[in-house]
């Protein structure tokens, strides 16, 4: 049950930076938006795209830290062990090199702002990798 609450707060967490550092990142792309941003931002305000981001935030990685607990609650009891600072390291690592495979594409499609996605991603394995095992125990 632990590993579930920590899971749900470090999502909490995660989507606070989140918000924080995408709106950095959405207003440089609405700043000077590319051709094809331009059209997106044509047909939906970015009022609404920054309300979205907002709204749904919370609640996916909310989602995404309690998946992440009971995958951390499963390699417990499969590949107990820590090191590097972690109480499961199978887990940190499996986390640090999930996120960075899961960035790359966007980092890639948003070229003008991949140090903010790197950054995001590089948040989100510290967040998920080592707060969250040291939460949960």
């Amino acid at each position: 049950m632990n590993a579930l609450v920590a899971g749900l707060a470090t999502g909490v967490l995660m989507a606070s930076l989140f918000i924080t550092v995408g709106m950095f990142l959405a207003f440089h792309l609405i700043k000077d938006p590319s051709p094809s941003i331009a059209v997106y931002l044509a047909r939906f305000p970015p009022g609404g795209l920054v309300l979205s981001i907002v709204v749904l935030a919370y609640p996916v990685w909310g989602i995404i830290g309690v998946i992440l607990g009971l995958v951390l609650l499963a390699m417990q009891n499969a590949a107990p062990g820590g090191g590097l600072g972690t109480t499961n390291l199978v887990y940190s690592f499996g986390v640090l090199t999930v996120v960075p495979m899961l960035a790359a594409p966007i980092a890639y499609i948003l070229r003008k702002v991949w140090p903010g996605v790197m950054g995001l991603a590089l948040a989100a394995g510290g967040i998920f990798g080592w707060l969250l095992p040291a939460f949960a125990s």
